[in-house]
């Protein structure tokens, strides 16, 4: 099996160093500096990326990467085989966030893209990262089709073992959205780290590497 990554909305693979899926291959997000696909379409992003994956491939999604690595997984189960999801929402509007949290948010980016930006990513995590080359126009649009998104049809339709991870001070995706997800994927398991934010999630030395 080879291992591919989904980084979350806002940053870009440098976030895979450090943790146990440093050697993986790292797919970039459309509009979050160089990347293989193009769509801003939760859903056609995910067709992009399973037509990329070769068979036997496990994702490990992050955010807004664990709902493409889902979708994804339903869309191509010929070829993945399992998902590793870090912080993941069945919805992040009306679930995770008040709606009106993120119409507010979505306003604020598109009049002061990169201070809402860094506003969001200080929401994430104390650490810093670098930002990447941004192309906004696609970052808002990816970020407007995930926030809208329900995966209850999707999540019913995952057949591959499944393990979540969530930090219990997420304040961004929160526990909440990972068992709604949790609670609809048959045969997953969900674990909560304590002191874990959303972003620190993936630092934890007690994870292993799943293949």
């Amino acid at each position: 099996m080879k291992l591919f990554t989904l980084h979350g909305w806002s940053f870009d693979p440098r976030i895979w160093k450090g943790t146990p899926f440093e050697r993986a291959e790292h797919l970039a997000l459309p509009g979050h500096g160089e990347s293989l696909f193009s769509s801003s379409d939760v859903v056609e992003l995910s067709e992009e990326i399973g037509d990329y994956l070769p068979e036997s491939s496990v994702l490990v999604g992050w955010s807004l990467g664990a709902t493409l690595a889902v979708v994804t997984a339903v869309l191509y189960p010929d070829k993945v085989k399992g998902l590793v999801l870090f912080a993941p929402t069945l919805k992040f509007s009306g679930i995770s966030q008040p709606e009106v949290v993120v119409k507010r948010f979505l306003k604020k980016l598109k009049r002061r893209f990169l201070e809402t930006v860094r506003e969001f990513r200080a929401l994430c995590s104390t650490e810093e990262f670098p930002i990447p080359g941004f192309d906004e126009r696609k970052v808002v649009e990816l970020l407007e089709s995930f926030s809208y998104f329900d995966l209850s049809d999707f999540a019913k339709r995952v057949k591959v073992q499944t393990k979540i991870f969530v930090g219990e001070m997420d304040s961004v995706t929160g526990v909440v959205g990972a068992y709604g997800l949790y609670r609809l994927v048959c045969g997953a398991t969900l674990s909560v780290f304590p002191g874990r934010d959303h972003l620190s999630v993936l630092y934890g030395r007690y994870f292993f590497p799943f293949v």
